[in-house]
């Protein structure tokens, strides 16, 4: 067994969970939990995930009866790893691609500081064009506070935490449905030490079924729950709050083009 270990959740995207595995480098020491969340439609090919899986590790495969969702299938895999050992979870969704060293730095990076339970880099956003924007998110804890105040500071993808933090506050929160990242990464964000890398580690699917866009609504709406829920009554913590609810109500295409001219990330 690995020290670390990659949790991926899948449903019926079973090629899209072969190209994250292949895409890990061959001298990656990792194991990686895949939890299906009762897929039907188009299930896991055991075979073809091993065929495609190089790195120095196992694949474990875990299957709920039927679908729970994303939550559900996160914690059944964090159960399994803190039940086997593992010191770091490194997340992965399917059709995610990692650089193949990412691993491996963000291990030594832990390593050297092991005050930081919570560490993501810098993410390139694609699509079946190619490359669309790569988003930087801030590096040291004081400017992930104040990101935190606004919007997630960590893509969920990217990150690998310390499995010790996860015994001290539990699983991901089960009341934050398609925001449980940002209210996850909250809990670490004020409690431990956390950072993110500048470099790109990953390279991330951007698509219009994805999460953050099939169920937007839901999302923002949880984000401003999670807002309101660390509020610190700085007069910027209302206008955060402003500023997200005005999101809400906004239509994306509104949105994205309000991105563009503030200039977040690099679009082609």
């Amino acid at each position: 067994m690995n020290r670390a270990t990659f949790l991926i959740p899948h449903f019926n995207n079973p090629q899209g969970l072969v190209a994250s595995l292949a895409s890990v480098g061959t001298a990656e020491l990792v194991d990686a939990v895949i939890v299906d969340d009762g897929s039907v439609r188009a299930p896991i090919d055991e075979a073809q995930c091993r065929a495609a899986w190089r790195a120095q590790g196992e694949l474990k495969f875990y299957y709920l009866p039927h679908n729970c969702g994303i939550e559900y299938a996160l914690n059944t895999g964090l159960e399994a790893i803190l039940a086997a050992g593992y010191e770091f979870v490194a997340r992965l969704d399917c059709d995610d691609l990692c650089v193949s060293d990412r691993i491996a730095r963000q291990v030594a990076f832990l390593d050297q500081y092991p005050e930081v339970y919570l560490l993501g880099s810098a993410v390139t956003f694609f699509d079946a064009s190619g490359d669309r924007f790569t988003l930087k998110q801030p590096q040291t804890h004081a400017e992930i506070v104040t990101q935190m105040h606004k919007d997630n500071a960590f893509t969920h993808p990217s990150v690998m935490f310390r499995t010790k933090g996860v015994r001290e506050i539990g699983l991901y929160p089960m009341d934050c449905k398609a925001a449980e990242d940002f209210a996850y990464f909250w809990q670490f964000v004020d409690r431990y030490q956390t950072a993110n890398l500048a470099e790109v580690l990953t390279k991330s699917e951007y698509n219009d079924s994805g999460i953050s866009m099939s169920r937007r609504r839901q999302q923002q709406a949880m984000r401003i729950k999670i807002l309101a829920r660390y509020f610190d009554w700085r007069p910027q913590s209302a206008l955060n709050i402003a500023k997200a609810t005005a999101s809400f109500a906004l239509p994306v295409s509104f949105t994205r083009k309000i991105k563009r001219l503030l200039g977040v990330g690099t679009w082609n």
